[in-house]
Protein backbone atom coordinates (compact mmCIF):
# COMPACT_ATOMS: atom_id res chain seq x y z
CA UNK A 1 0.00 0.00 0.00
CA UNK A 2 2.81 2.41 0.87
CA UNK A 3 4.66 1.62 -2.36
CA UNK A 4 1.54 2.18 -4.49
CA UNK A 5 1.02 5.56 -2.81
CA UNK A 6 4.59 6.57 -3.60
CA UNK A 7 4.20 5.59 -7.23
CA UNK A 8 0.83 7.32 -7.54
CA UNK A 9 2.16 10.65 -6.31
CA UNK A 10 5.56 10.47 -7.95
CA UNK A 11 7.43 10.98 -4.69
CA UNK A 12 11.23 10.99 -5.21
CA UNK A 13 13.25 7.99 -4.05
CA UNK A 14 14.63 8.65 -0.60
CA UNK A 15 12.13 11.44 0.07
CA UNK A 16 12.12 10.61 3.77
CA UNK A 17 15.62 9.28 4.34
CA UNK A 18 18.73 7.90 2.68
CA UNK A 19 21.27 5.42 3.99
CA UNK A 20 24.73 4.53 2.74
CA UNK A 21 26.35 1.13 3.19
CA UNK A 22 30.07 0.44 3.04
CA UNK A 23 30.35 -3.22 2.02
CA UNK A 24 33.55 -5.26 1.82
CA UNK A 25 34.97 -7.20 -1.09
CA UNK A 26 32.75 -9.71 -2.88
CA UNK A 27 30.11 -9.92 -0.13
CA UNK A 28 26.76 -10.94 -1.60
CA UNK A 29 24.30 -10.51 1.22
CA UNK A 30 24.58 -7.30 3.29
CA UNK A 31 22.82 -4.90 0.92
CA UNK A 32 19.87 -7.11 -0.13
CA UNK A 33 19.22 -8.22 3.45
CA UNK A 34 19.38 -4.70 4.88
CA UNK A 35 17.17 -3.38 2.06
CA UNK A 36 14.51 -5.92 2.98
CA UNK A 37 14.46 -4.62 6.55
CA UNK A 38 14.07 -0.92 5.80
CA UNK A 39 10.83 0.90 4.84
CA UNK A 40 10.31 1.49 1.10
CA UNK A 41 10.67 5.25 1.52
CA UNK A 42 14.34 4.87 2.56
CA UNK A 43 16.79 4.95 -0.34
CA UNK A 44 19.82 2.68 0.04
CA UNK A 45 23.16 3.56 -1.54
CA UNK A 46 26.18 1.25 -1.50
CA UNK A 47 29.91 1.50 -2.08
CA UNK A 48 32.63 -1.09 -1.54
CA UNK A 49 36.13 -1.43 -0.15
CA UNK A 50 38.61 -4.10 -1.17
CA UNK A 51 39.06 -7.20 0.94
CA UNK A 52 40.84 -10.37 -0.05
CA UNK A 53 38.21 -13.14 0.22
CA UNK A 54 39.64 -14.60 3.41
CA UNK A 55 37.96 -13.94 6.75
CA UNK A 56 40.67 -14.06 9.39
CA UNK A 57 42.08 -11.59 11.89
CA UNK A 58 44.89 -10.42 9.61
CA UNK A 59 42.64 -9.55 6.65
CA UNK A 60 39.84 -8.03 8.73
CA UNK A 61 42.34 -5.78 10.50
CA UNK A 62 43.22 -4.07 7.20
CA UNK A 63 39.72 -2.71 6.57
CA UNK A 64 39.60 0.08 9.11
CA UNK A 65 42.14 2.31 7.35
CA UNK A 66 40.09 2.19 4.12
CA UNK A 67 36.86 3.68 5.51
CA UNK A 68 37.19 7.50 5.16
CA UNK A 69 37.20 7.56 1.34
CA UNK A 70 34.01 5.48 0.82
CA UNK A 71 32.26 7.45 3.56
CA UNK A 72 33.01 10.61 1.62
CA UNK A 73 31.86 9.07 -1.67
CA UNK A 74 28.53 8.07 -0.15
CA UNK A 75 27.79 11.64 0.87
CA UNK A 76 27.65 12.71 -2.78
CA UNK A 77 23.96 12.94 -3.56
CA UNK A 78 22.85 12.07 -0.03
CA UNK A 79 22.48 15.71 0.90
CA UNK A 80 19.91 17.25 -1.44
CA UNK A 81 18.73 20.88 -1.20
CA UNK A 82 15.25 19.59 -2.10
CA UNK A 83 15.11 16.50 0.12
CA UNK A 84 17.16 17.70 3.07
CA UNK A 85 19.97 15.90 4.84
CA UNK A 86 18.24 13.04 6.67
CA UNK A 87 20.92 10.44 6.08
CA UNK A 88 23.12 7.90 7.86
CA UNK A 89 26.04 5.67 6.89
CA UNK A 90 27.00 2.20 8.14
CA UNK A 91 30.11 0.08 7.74
CA UNK A 92 28.22 -3.17 7.09
CA UNK A 93 30.81 -5.64 8.35
CA UNK A 94 30.86 -7.31 11.75
CA UNK A 95 34.33 -8.81 12.08
CA UNK A 96 35.95 -5.80 10.44
CA UNK A 97 34.37 -3.48 12.98
CA UNK A 98 35.55 -5.30 16.11
CA UNK A 99 38.62 -7.36 15.25
CA UNK A 100 40.92 -4.75 16.80
CA UNK A 101 39.34 -5.22 20.21
CA UNK A 102 37.29 -2.96 22.49
CA UNK A 103 36.88 0.54 21.06
CA UNK A 104 37.84 -0.48 17.52
CA UNK A 105 34.33 0.31 16.24
CA UNK A 106 34.32 3.76 17.86
CA UNK A 107 37.59 4.62 16.13
CA UNK A 108 36.11 3.53 12.82
CA UNK A 109 33.07 5.75 13.37
CA UNK A 110 35.34 8.70 14.09
CA UNK A 111 37.32 7.91 10.93
CA UNK A 112 34.19 7.77 8.76
CA UNK A 113 32.68 10.88 10.31
CA UNK A 114 35.89 12.81 9.62
CA UNK A 115 34.89 12.64 5.95
CA UNK A 116 31.08 12.26 6.03
CA UNK A 117 30.19 15.98 5.98
CA UNK A 118 28.12 15.81 9.14
CA UNK A 119 26.23 12.62 8.27
CA UNK A 120 26.19 10.28 11.30
CA UNK A 121 27.95 6.94 10.92
CA UNK A 122 27.83 3.58 12.63
CA UNK A 123 29.30 0.09 12.31
CA UNK A 124 27.67 -3.30 12.54
CA UNK A 125 29.52 -4.11 15.78
CA UNK A 126 28.21 -0.88 17.33
CA UNK A 127 24.69 -1.55 16.05
CA UNK A 128 24.68 -5.06 17.50
CA UNK A 129 25.82 -3.83 20.91
CA UNK A 130 23.11 -1.16 21.05
CA UNK A 131 20.45 -3.55 19.75
CA UNK A 132 21.27 -6.13 22.41
CA UNK A 133 21.05 -3.49 25.14
CA UNK A 134 17.73 -2.29 23.67
CA UNK A 135 16.35 -5.82 24.07
CA UNK A 136 17.77 -6.17 27.58
CA UNK A 137 20.41 -8.82 26.83
CA UNK A 138 22.94 -9.52 29.57
CA UNK A 139 23.85 -13.16 28.89
CA UNK A 140 24.27 -14.06 25.22
CA UNK A 141 25.33 -16.80 22.84
CA UNK A 142 27.02 -16.02 19.52
CA UNK A 143 26.63 -18.04 16.34
CA UNK A 144 28.20 -17.45 12.94
CA UNK A 145 30.21 -18.81 10.03
CA UNK A 146 33.68 -17.94 11.33
CA UNK A 147 36.88 -19.75 12.22
CA UNK A 148 38.00 -19.97 15.84
CA UNK A 149 40.47 -17.05 15.87
CA UNK A 150 37.68 -14.72 14.73
CA UNK A 151 35.22 -16.22 17.23
CA UNK A 152 37.66 -15.38 20.02
CA UNK A 153 37.67 -11.71 18.94
CA UNK A 154 33.87 -11.64 19.17
CA UNK A 155 33.93 -13.07 22.69
CA UNK A 156 36.59 -10.57 23.75
CA UNK A 157 34.76 -7.59 22.25
CA UNK A 158 31.30 -8.26 23.65
CA UNK A 159 32.54 -9.33 27.07
CA UNK A 160 34.46 -6.05 27.25
CA UNK A 161 31.16 -4.35 26.35
CA UNK A 162 29.54 -5.83 29.46
CA UNK A 163 27.82 -8.96 28.15
CA UNK A 164 28.38 -12.45 29.53
CA UNK A 165 29.15 -14.66 26.54
CA UNK A 166 27.99 -18.18 27.38
CA UNK A 167 28.94 -19.82 24.11
CA UNK A 168 30.38 -19.05 20.67
CA UNK A 169 29.72 -21.48 17.81
CA UNK A 170 31.09 -21.15 14.28
CA UNK A 171 30.97 -23.11 11.05
CA UNK A 172 34.74 -22.81 10.63
CA UNK A 173 34.55 -21.14 7.21
CA UNK A 174 37.38 -18.82 6.19
CA UNK A 175 36.52 -18.32 2.50
CA UNK A 176 34.35 -15.24 1.96
CA UNK A 177 32.68 -16.67 -1.15
CA UNK A 178 31.75 -19.82 0.75
CA UNK A 179 30.24 -17.76 3.57
CA UNK A 180 28.16 -15.84 1.03
CA UNK A 181 26.86 -19.09 -0.43
CA UNK A 182 25.67 -20.56 2.88
CA UNK A 183 21.98 -21.36 3.23
CA UNK A 184 19.59 -19.97 5.86
CA UNK A 185 19.24 -23.55 7.14
CA UNK A 186 22.93 -23.47 8.11
CA UNK A 187 22.37 -20.26 10.07
CA UNK A 188 19.44 -21.89 11.83
CA UNK A 189 21.49 -24.97 12.73
CA UNK A 190 24.52 -23.10 14.09
CA UNK A 191 22.24 -20.84 16.14
CA UNK A 192 20.59 -23.90 17.67
CA UNK A 193 24.03 -25.42 18.32
CA UNK A 194 25.11 -22.27 20.16
CA UNK A 195 21.87 -21.89 22.12
CA UNK A 196 21.87 -22.07 25.91
CA UNK A 197 18.53 -21.90 27.80
CA UNK A 198 19.92 -19.42 30.35
CA UNK A 199 20.86 -16.90 27.63
CA UNK A 200 18.78 -13.73 27.28
CA UNK A 201 19.18 -13.81 23.52
CA UNK A 202 21.08 -15.02 20.48
CA UNK A 203 23.45 -13.00 18.30
CA UNK A 204 24.09 -14.28 14.75
CA UNK A 205 27.22 -12.62 13.37
CA UNK A 206 28.48 -11.72 9.87
CA UNK A 207 26.67 -9.49 7.38
CA UNK A 208 27.53 -11.96 4.59
CA UNK A 209 25.83 -14.84 6.46
CA UNK A 210 22.33 -15.14 5.06
CA UNK A 211 19.99 -15.57 8.01
CA UNK A 212 17.13 -13.06 7.74
CA UNK A 213 14.72 -15.79 6.61
CA UNK A 214 15.15 -17.84 9.79
CA UNK A 215 15.12 -15.15 12.51
CA UNK A 216 11.46 -15.71 13.37
CA UNK A 217 11.85 -19.49 13.26
CA UNK A 218 14.78 -19.39 15.69
CA UNK A 219 12.85 -17.09 18.02
CA UNK A 220 9.87 -19.46 18.00
CA UNK A 221 11.96 -22.57 18.58
CA UNK A 222 14.13 -21.13 21.36
CA UNK A 223 11.73 -18.68 22.97
CA UNK A 224 14.53 -16.07 22.89
CA UNK A 225 14.98 -12.89 20.84
CA UNK A 226 17.52 -12.94 18.03
CA UNK A 227 19.85 -10.15 16.91
CA UNK A 228 21.64 -10.58 13.58
CA UNK A 229 24.34 -8.48 11.96
CA UNK A 230 22.21 -7.11 9.11
CA UNK A 231 19.05 -6.78 11.19
CA UNK A 232 20.91 -4.76 13.85
CA UNK A 233 22.52 -2.58 11.18
CA UNK A 234 19.10 -1.78 9.68
CA UNK A 235 17.72 -1.13 13.18
CA UNK A 236 20.53 1.26 14.12
CA UNK A 237 20.26 3.16 10.85
CA UNK A 238 16.55 3.68 11.54
CA UNK A 239 17.38 4.78 15.07
CA UNK A 240 19.86 7.36 13.77
CA UNK A 241 17.22 8.56 11.30
CA UNK A 242 14.51 8.69 14.02
CA UNK A 243 12.28 6.26 12.11
CA UNK A 244 9.92 4.44 14.46
CA UNK A 245 7.82 2.37 12.06
CA UNK A 246 7.66 -1.30 13.12
CA UNK A 247 9.06 -3.78 10.57
CA UNK A 248 7.40 -7.19 10.50
CA UNK A 249 8.92 -10.55 9.66
CA UNK A 250 12.45 -10.16 11.00
CA UNK A 251 12.20 -10.71 14.72
CA UNK A 252 11.42 -8.83 17.89
CA UNK A 253 14.12 -6.20 17.41
CA UNK A 254 12.58 -4.59 14.33
CA UNK A 255 9.03 -5.03 15.60
CA UNK A 256 9.66 -3.23 18.90
CA UNK A 257 9.14 0.54 18.90
CA UNK A 258 9.88 3.28 19.76
CA UNK A 259 13.54 2.97 18.87
CA UNK A 260 14.35 6.52 19.97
Amino acid sequence: MIQRTLEAYGVPYGYRAKVGLIVVGPNLNPTPEICRMLPPYVQVRETRIHMDPVVNVEECSKLSARLPEPAGLLTEGMSSPLLGNRSAIAFACTAGSLVGGPGWDKKEIESMESNSKGIPCTTTATAVEEAMRFLGFKKIVIAGPYIEEVNKKFKEFYEASGFKVLNVAGLGIEDLYEIGATKPSQAYQIAMDAFAPEADGIFISCTNFRCSDVIEEIERDTGKPVVTANQATAWHLMKLLKINDPIEGYGQLLRKVPRV
